[in-house]
């Protein structure tokens, strides 16, 4: 009947109760589960991105071959190293993926490091570029497959802070070429030791994956990395994007909304949905400043639109972690890929027929409003779904056959708090806790001493990274039991 009801709700109605659903939908992202054994992962991929992104502050101009610039050679090459160590990386060769992609860098990068601009420089920069491009893709399989969800999260905003704040001291301070190449250095140390110390154990969880289709809730994601970078390709032409002269201070406060915004998202425990709508809404903001001529706010908001970087990457983590394997993960990034090149390219076209500030406008108002029909598809599939408390917690769930044919609600749900990392014990004292019992009650049910179960409630809340008994229900509310403990499921 349920169901039927269901059916029946207009969509208006649908629209309206998901907006409301999605409103208050929380996450819950502690930096206390960011574990000291597997930093090499946490670190790999976010440095790596950030060395690309500032390959021409860091490379400098060089010289030019044929016309091309030698930024343009120096990507090409790291274009060609990701693709075929992309190519050629499985779960059981991940590890010498990695060594052999650090040791390219580090070949290339030692004597590029000590020469001049030159035909040589340029060699050796070719070389170490194509080292980076396989630690890019070999660090993109450990930032899915490794990480949890709050390392996921904060190696994202990690990434986006470092790019923003390296962006805000070029333009204070005039960079000496000895200094540029002093980080670049600190740089690729930091890649190379954090890359080679991949180990192909941690890849397990990649292994018995199903699935062999795309989930619904990957694709509503690829919306969200599409609706970026279609808002970021055409920000290049909008004068609303463009940084206006004199405007250091407006750099700095865009820097400050953005760290503020990170951390009312760990405070508040917004759900990411949350951060999606402060993306599209001030990328739009950005184009009513500069139509009310206001265009140091108009350039500080389109700084503030980059929260949709890291919070796409964040969230392809977390989906691509839960449905895909090695093999759906390439299909996915080739998706990407392609969908980006053609974003560009498209992009360029409609540059030289219109008028670049109304396609920015347009393309930020239409998928901002196609993101909010949307809104009972995301709450339906992605943040509302049956896996979706997972987001809740540290760790997303492996889906594998076993857990796709479990047949009963009920077991559904136990597998939800079996993947929670608690023990057996730990996973008695959660369900005796959600019966409504204290500490004091729990202790006879399971024959232990008050101090022994305050004990295992603190491991607990550590573990699922929360710091009270209303956050424990917001995890596992549903599987209260029956008020007695041998209905909790023995491992």
């Amino acid at each position: 009947m349920a169901n039927l009801a269901e059916k029946k709700r207009g969509y208006p109605s649908k629209l309206m109760s998901s907006l409301r659903d999605l409103l208050s939908a929380q996450e819950i992202l502690a930096l206390r589960n960011i574990r000291l054994g597997y930093l090499q992962y946490f670190f790999a991929f976010p440095l790596a991105m950030i060395f690309i992104n500032m390959q021409d502050f860091l490379l400098g101009d060089g010289i030019h071959v044929h016309g091309l610039a030698q930024t343009t050679i120096t990507f090409i090459s790291f274009v060609i190293g990701a693709i075929l160590m992309f190519a050629f990386s499985n779960e059981t060769n991940i590890s010498v993926i990695s060594k052999i992609s650090a040791f390219i860098t580090v070949a290339g990068f030692i004597p590029w490091l000590f020469l001049p601009d030159g035909y040589p420089s340029l060699v050796c920069a070719v070389v170490f570029m194509a080292g980076i491009g396989g630690c890019v893709s070999s660090s993109s399989f450990s930032f899915v497959f490794v990480l949890n969800n709050p390392e996921r999260f904060f190696g994202s905003a990690l990434m986006l802070l470092v790019i923003e704040l390296v962006g805000l001291g070029i333009g204070f301070i005039p960079i000496h070429t000895i200094a540029r190449k002093s980080f670049a250095l600190i740089l690729i140390a930091a890649i190379s030791i954090c890359v080679y110390f991949s180990r192909n154990q941690d890849f397990v969880r990649a292994g018995g994956k199903t699935v062999k289709k795309f989930d619904m809730s990957i694709w509503l994601v690829l919306f969200i990395l599409f609706a970026y970078f279609t808002i970021r390709i055409t920000g290049f032409y909008a004068p609303a994007f463009q940084h206006p002269s004199a405007a250091q201070l407006w750099d700095v406060l865009a820097l400050i909304l953005i760290l503020l915004c990170i951390i009312l998202q760990v405070v508040f425990k917004f759900s990411v949905w949350t951060m999606c709508n402060v993306f599209f809404l001030t990328a739009i903001m950005s184009h009513v400043m500069w139509y009310l001529k206001l265009f140091k706010l108009a350039f500080m908001f389109s700084e503030l639109k980059e929260v949709g970087f890291y919070i796409s990457f964040y969230l392809i983590g977390c989906v691509t972690n839960k449905f895909c394997d090695f093999r759906m993960h390439k299909r996915l990034i080739l998706v990407c890929m392609a969908m980006i090149g053609v974003l560009y390219v498209g992009i360029d076209l409609l540059h030289t027929m219109m008028f670049t500030q109304s396609i920015a406008v347009v393309a930020a108002s239409v998928l901002f409003i196609i993101f909010l029909l949307l809104s009972p598809a995301y709450s339906q599939y992605l943040f509302f779904a049956d896996w979706s408390k997972e987001f809740r917690l540290t760790y997303m769930s492996c889906l594998t056959k076993d857990s796709t044919q479990a047949g009963t609600a009920e077991e559904k749900q136990l597998l939800r708090l079996e993947d929670s990392h608690l023990s057996p014990r730990e996973k008695q004292v959660v369900l005796l806790l959600l019966q409504g019992l204290t500490l004091r009650q729990v202790a006879p049910e399971l024959g232990l001493t008050v101090s022994t179960v305050s004990t295992y409630s603190k491991a607990i809340y550590k573990k699922l990274g929360i710091n009270s008994r209303a956050e424990l229900f917001m995890l596992f509310g549903h599987q209260r039991g029956d008020g007695s403990s041998t209905t909790i499921r023995k491992e």
